[in-house]
């Protein structure tokens, strides 16, 4: 008779999530776990009425591990009048997977920095040095597309697409100078430009690098406020950020001419008349839709993720569309240059406007080939399944470090 062999549990939670890619990624990693031998199950956290039976759901299905994405499914309760994260009260492991900057998610984050049952997965190094910083676990995983939810290959009817939001940077500044003082004002908009012309380098290290070479005065005032402020400073990198962000992406625009550009999701501002937007074209599925359709897709990436790609970068290249991406270290690492994409300096309009130029008009067969080459790696070395390998690995290994500590050392007894 065949011994029956109870496979280890993961519980998933399927958060709310404004763009849908949540649950991409959460479908895509828990089929890739439950092929590599966990018992899977995904609970829906979207109802807040309906969490103590979610909870108590979990409780009966008895989950070694649980996973969320950026800290969203993190439950707590009450345990001897303290409140804990549900990990800590019922003894698992619980995972997540930061997909852009922890720093985004500070609030959440610094409520459960105290549990030791919580494992961190960063997509970015420098996300995972900040983390690790404070002492805790944390393993890095690259993003990955979802082969299911891409559309086979289409006609392309559009020329060039760029993802949003978009807002005037003069639109943030204005907003800046009614609630800063004029120094306040200053620092935020040269560290934000500081970005802009080094997309390389980490928000948090060119604080402090700007900071160096302010007056010992307000080096003083900043560092205080940051000590005793500390989710108000946070909140104001990720202000700095989302400005640099907006600062790249509105000069690529205003400078391309010859091209009609097609601007996915909401805009603040007026751009030129070759610019057309697709305000109501935000949610993942119809992001990816529009690209398949699209001949170059032209991305900006957050500045938040210094050292890595994003998500949409890989569902972009697997769309088939020409996918021209900042030229960064992180770029060249998932995808050859030239030959499976395309990269350009963010702060030389010439260049990208001459890249378009020349595969939109001089070269298509060799804007198709690089398209179907990305494609083709892509899919097989960089989709959620195989994220979902590496996950589950991790997994394992905790089992087995897990079982390796429960036996009995040599002159023990069982």
């Amino acid at each position: 008779m065949q011994e029956n062999i109870t496979k280890p549990r993961v519980v998933f939670f399927n958060t709310p999530d404004p763009k849908g890619m949540v649950n991409w990624i959460i479908e895509g990693i828990e089929k890739s776990i439950s092929a590599n031998g966990f018992e899977a199950k995904v609970v829906d956290l979207s109802d807040p009425e309906t969490i103590s039976d979610r909870v108590n759901e979990i409780i009966d299905f008895r989950p070694l591990f649980t996973f969320d994405i950026n800290l969203d499914g993190m439950i707590f309760g009450e345990r001897e009048v303290q409140r804990l994260p549900l990990c800590d009260i019922i003894g698992n492991i619980h995972i997540t997977w930061f997909i852009d900057d922890p720093m985004i998610h500070f609030s959440k984050l610094k409520t459960i920095l105290g549990s030791n049952q919580v494992l961190y997965i960063t997509m970015d190094v420098e996300h995972s040095q900040w983390i690790a910083s404070s002492g805790k676990n944390v393993v890095i995983v690259p993003p990955g597309t979802n082969p299911s939810k891409i559309p086979p290959l289409m006609e392309k009817d559009f020329e060039v697409a760029m993802i949003g939001p978009i807002t005037d940077p003069n639109i943030i500044e204005s907003n800046w100078k009614e609630r800063f003082d004029e120094a306040l004002f200053g620092y935020a908009v040269e560290l934000g430009r500081l970005i802009y012309r080094n997309p390389d380098i980490p928000i948090r290290f060119a604080s402090g690098y700007l900071l160096s070479q302010l007056n010992p005065d307000f080096q003083n005032a900043l560092l205080n406020f940051q000590k005793e402020n500390e989710e108000d400073f946070i909140n104001l990198l990720t202000e700095i950020g989302l400005y640099s962000m907006n600062l790249r992406r509105w000069n690529i625009l205003t400078a391309v001419e010859n091209f009609e550009i097609n601007v996915l999701g909401p805009v603040m501002g007026e751009l030129p008349e070759n610019v057309v937007i697709h305000e109501g074209i935000f949610l993942q599925k119809d992001v990816v839709e529009f690209l398949s359709r699209t001949k170059i897709s032209l991305l900006s990436q957050p500045p938040f993720i210094p050292t890595s790609l994003g998500f949409t970068v890989f569902d972009s290249v697997v769309t088939g569309a020409l996918s021209m991406v900042e030229d960064r270290l992180s770029s060249k690492s998932f995808f050859l240059p030239d030959r499976e994409i395309v990269t350009y300096h963010p702060m030389d309009p010439v260049e990208i406007e001459g890249k378009i130029a020349y595969y939109l008009e001089d070269s298509p067969e060799e804007r198709e080939e690089i398209a179907k080459a990305g494609r083709t790696r892509a899919l097989k070395e960089h989709t959620i399944y195989n994220r979902g390998e590496i996950i589950s690995n991790i997994m394992k290994d905790i089992i087995r470090q897990s079982l390796s500590e429960e036996k009995p050392q040599e002159g023990e007894t069982s």
